[in-house]
């Protein structure tokens, strides 16, 4: 019995269990707002993968709606074919467009003016559960990947795994390139990825973390580490190089077990001194 029919059955709740569209069972989401099928080929599926891809991207024409009217005219099956359509001159694609309607044409436009994204940008829009643009990007930044291929050096479902991204993460997000990657190397022959140029400075080989209380926005704090080729991290591990408390003595959680780890801790302003010089 599915995580679904259990808690149905449980609640007394009145709900589908399996797709209209497929048949195959439903499944709540991770977030635990949403049914989805189950079914990684179902065609409802494909038209929410569309519309995450075109959500994520700004190209605003193109809602789930409207991406299953087309779907009805025996368009886009997946992102790539989207592209691959739209830039097949044909004349018998040019007819099919036609049957859409004006609509089309700024369609066409947007999809035109949004054809550059960076590398996290790009996986994130094939609506892999759990996995949105920041959880690819720690992943890209933890292990240095510069290009679509780079994602793919192991078989192992646990290659991912980096801090903020744990066993569960890693494996939905192996599994779910594994299923999108022939769509989405067909994807990258219409669009361009745009490198991601690894910022080198004072900081580069050293991560940090920030926790508690500050005067100073932590965000602005992460940025400077940015600007200057270190990494941020979420949590304590041993990959952690400094851990930036507002009082170094500090008998937090996050502190003693940086102690334990051998972890050096710093105030925000020897922080910044190591950034200014």
């Amino acid at each position: 019995m599915s995580t679904l029919q259990e808690l149905a059955t449980q609640h007394n709740w009145n709900l589908p269990v399996v797709c209209p569209v497929c048949g195959s069972a439903l499944d709540l989401s991770p977030n635990h707002m949403h049914l989805t099928c189950t079914n990684e080929f179902c065609s409802s599926r494909a038209s929410g993968t569309i519309a995450k891809w075109c959500a994520i991207n700004g190209i605003k024409e193109l809602g789930l709606t409207t991406i299953e009217k087309i779907q009805e005219q025996g368009f886009f099956s997946s992102i790539g074919s989207m592209y691959a359509q739209i830039d097949d001159q044909s004349e018998c694609n040019k007819t099919m467009f036609k049957q859409l309607g004006k609509n089309w044409l700024n369609i066409i436009k947007e999809l035109e003016v949004h054809r550059e994204m960076s590398l996290a940008k790009f996986i994130a829009g094939y609506n892999i559960a759990g996995i949105g643009e920041k959880q690819v990007q720690k992943v890209i930044d933890f292990y240095s990947i510069k290009e679509f291929e780079g994602f793919f050096w192991s078989d192992s479902t646990q290659r991912f795994v980096c801090d903020g991204i744990g066993a569960v993460l890693s494996q939905k997000l192996s599994k779910g390139l594994e299923v999108n990657k022939a769509d989405m190397e067909e994807t990258i022959k219409h669009i361009r990825i745009i490198k991601q140029e690894l910022a080198v400075g004072s900081l580069t080989g050293k991560s940090f973390c920030f926790t508690g209380a500050m005067e100073y926005k932590r965000k602005d704090l992460q940025d400077m580490v940015t600007a200057q080729g270190g990494t941020n991290l979420d949590s304590v591990t041993k990959n952690l190089t400094y851990l930036v408390i507002a009082d170094p003595n500090s008998t937090s959680g996050k502190a003693k077990k940086a102690r334990e780890l051998g972890i050096t801790l710093i105030s925000p302003e020897q922080f910044l001194e190591m950034v200014n010089g």
